[in-house]
């Protein structure tokens, strides 16, 4: 792919976009590396200076990895869900985003995922998922709340759709967030007892059993959701203490 020269006007952006192109296009494909800085500046007939900005840029959006010494350099990467949780936390720290947002696409989706798994699944993603609710923890640790949210996130791997599969990862950051959030200050957080009964709807091939008992599963944990929003807005939501909103 041949790039062009660039004007003078916010010159690393137009740098970092025709990266994006090379990128998404697949001239340059996950593990690959990018040319050096010295032969970017040269092809777009810019600085050094520029192009750091421009792989910045893109390290940003979670689309390189930049790696040190002598076999370092900027390596495309798998596009993980994590790019774009890392822009919706903006958006959520700019008020755009509620915890009533998030279960509202959560009830949308995950129930049409889960039907999707209940028709796609392998026989090795249902061996996986069985093992897995095998060994959660017990007790209710911090890490006993990664591991139950970890359920969801296998079950929309199994629907053998990757797009699905990274709406579903980027809603269940924030809420595993929160859910820990809630869980510290000793007030409800999640009920897994139907985890099991989702597996066995999708192990027998049920589409619209396993869609109906997921809704269900996520209407009984919606009112935790109401109540963050009730008591701590988007506090808490990226990152810090959740603080109870101030009752006018």
């Amino acid at each position: 792919m041949a790039f062009k020269p660039i004007d003078k006007t916010r010159r690393f952006a137009q740098v970092s976009r025709q990266l994006r192109k090379s990128i998404f296009g697949g001239v340059y494909r996950p593990g690959q590396r990018l040319p050096n800085e010295r032969d970017l500046a040269e092809t777009f007939g810019t600085s050094r200076i520029i192009v750091r900005e421009a792989i910045w840029d893109l390290k940003k959006s979670g689309l390189v990895e930049v790696k040190r010494g002598a076999q370092g350099g900027a390596f495309v990467q798998e596009m993980r869900h994590e790019a774009v949780t890392s822009v919706m936390r903006d958006m959520v720290s700019l008020g755009k985003v509620r915890p009533a947002h998030i279960i509202e696409v959560r009830l949308l989706i995950e129930p049409a995922v889960a039907a999707l798994a209940a028709e796609r699944a392998t026989e090795e993603d249902l061996r996986e998922l069985s093992r897995y609710l095998a060994i959660i923890p017990k007790k209710q640790t911090d890490e006993y709340v990664h591991w139950q949210i970890g359920f969801h996130r296998m079950v929309a791997k199994a629907s053998q759709n990757p797009l699905f599969a990274m709406q579903v990862n980027i809603f269940l950051d924030f809420s595993e967030e929160m859910i820990l959030n809630l869980r510290r200050k000793d007030r409800l957080y999640h009920d897994i007892t139907t985890h099991p009964a989702i597996l066995e709807r999708i192990a027998q091939r049920d589409a619209d059993g396993a869609r109906r008992l997921f809704y269900d599963h996520l209407l009984q944990i919606k009112p935790v959701f109401d109540d963050w929003e009730k008591n701590f807005g988007n506090n808490g939501l990226v990152g810090s203490e959740p603080q109870r909103k101030e009752q006018s």
